[in-house]
């Protein structure tokens, strides 16, 4: 990959020591206010009430408190529940595990390593058509607009032979469009000059209550019309059933297009953020955003490579493949990287990410050689147990 930039070097000059901080600064709570904030962009659009003021007082009263835009309110908010739900599942025992949605008649249950989900008449007979996968499968995070990082992951992950076309993929979120990207034969490098396009609508436009509009017009435009016949069985995409409780769904077969962008757009949904509603409907289902109950999926593969775009370290999670704890000196603070997540950067910051998650996965590669990582795993669906209803 090329050197950094000197904007990107000056810039990176330029942040305080004091923002590498626990995950508790990392995601705070929603009703606090910093009074060292990261900066954020002026043209950000902010909600601010006051009932009586004149000029003064109230630019005193924006320099006592952050001002916070309502997508970066909600984002913490949500990211802070689903950080407390993954170190819950840290420390002990999952009793559930995730169903794979299904809209129809129900063929079979199939148990698979411990995970357990439904699949539909046509999907198995879909399934036995494929009789082999290469091991390891890799498992995208959720990362909001951290998006580019994945990118760059995947980049290197393709270059040198770990990711082919008979590799698993699963995803949460923004590790869900990664996975469909991947999928769909289009260039990671194009992929990232459509990231830039819809982070400068946000930037110009706003992205509360509007960014789902936006991202399935980018979908619509960059993915091919058969994108989910490539991504049939191969990719897994979460997401979150809302019903007593949340529960965690996976889908591997799309019934076309505009059905894996559906699947997409419900595994990136955060309430309020995507769109003006708390929830979103999928296969006659309510649901939000997939990263709240599988914030990295399993795959179909013998074994799982995770790959997680927030400092796993700082997560509380073990056994992450692929992270900025990966390579530390080339790593932004987790302030920085919270703020990308949830507004969009400058296409700088972008073009920085993406080196940060190349370089990252260079890391890995380096540490599991591909003739030792990569093998054939040759599967049959009825090697599975499988239960008929």
């Amino acid at each position: 990959m090329p050197p950094a930039s000197a904007a990107v070097v000056k810039a990176r000059e330029a942040i305080s020591p004091s923002l590498m901080a626990s995950l508790s600064s990392l995601i705070p709570n929603p009703h606090f206010y910093s009074k060292n904030p990261f900066h954020t962009p002026a043209r950000v659009r902010t909600l601010s009430f006051f009932s009586k003021f004149d000029s003064n007082s109230r630019n005193d009263l924006v320099k006592e408190k952050e001002k916070k835009s309502f997508a970066v309110a909600t984002g913490e908010l949500f990211l802070g529940l689903a950080s407390r739900l993954i170190k819950v599942r840290e420390g002990k025992t999952v009793e559930s595990s995730p169903a794979m949605l299904s809209p129809s008649r129900i063929g079979s249950v199939v148990e698979q390593g411990g995970v357990v989900w439904e699949q539909r008449v046509e999907d198995v007979e879909s399934e036995k058509g494929r009789t082999n996968v290469t091991s390891p499968g890799f498992s995208f995070s959720a990362a909001g607009l951290l998006f580019p990082y994945h990118l760059g992951a995947a980049q290197l992950l393709i270059e040198n032979g770990y990711i082919k076309e008979t590799t698993p993929l699963a995803g949460s979120s923004a590790g869900a469009i990664v996975c469909a990207v991947i999928a769909s034969g289009n260039s990671m490098q194009d992929a990232l000059k459509a990231t830039k396009i819809l982070a400068a609508d946000c930037r110009l436009k706003g992205t509360a209550f509007r960014l789902g509009a936006v991202l399935r017009g980018v979908l619509d435009d960059f993915l091919p019309v058969d994108v989910h016949v490539k991504s049939n069985g191969r990719v897994r995409v979460a997401v979150t059933q809302i019903l007593w409780r949340p529960r965690g769904l996976l889908v591997d077969q799309f019934d076309s297009k505009e059905d894996l962008i559906d699947a997409v757009f419900t595994s990136s949904f955060i309430p309020g953020y995507l769109a003006p509603r708390p929830v979103t409907m999928y296969r006659k289902r309510i649901c939000i955003d997939g990263g709240l109950t599988l914030f990295m999926p399993p795959t179909s593969a013998a074994q799982t490579v995770q790959i997680c775009a927030f400092p796993a370290s700082r997560l509380g999670l073990q056994g992450i493949g692929i992270s900025p704890d990966c390579n530390p000196e080339n790593r932004a603070s987790p302030r920085e990287l919270f703020n990308w997540a949830l507004e969009p950067a400058d296409d700088y910051i972008l073009d920085r990410l993406f080196e940060l998650g190349y370089l990252d996965a260079a890391v890995w590669a380096k540490e599991n050689p591909l003739g030792e990582a990569v093998q054939n795993d040759f599967k049959r669906v009825e090697s599975y147990n499988i239960q008929p209803i």
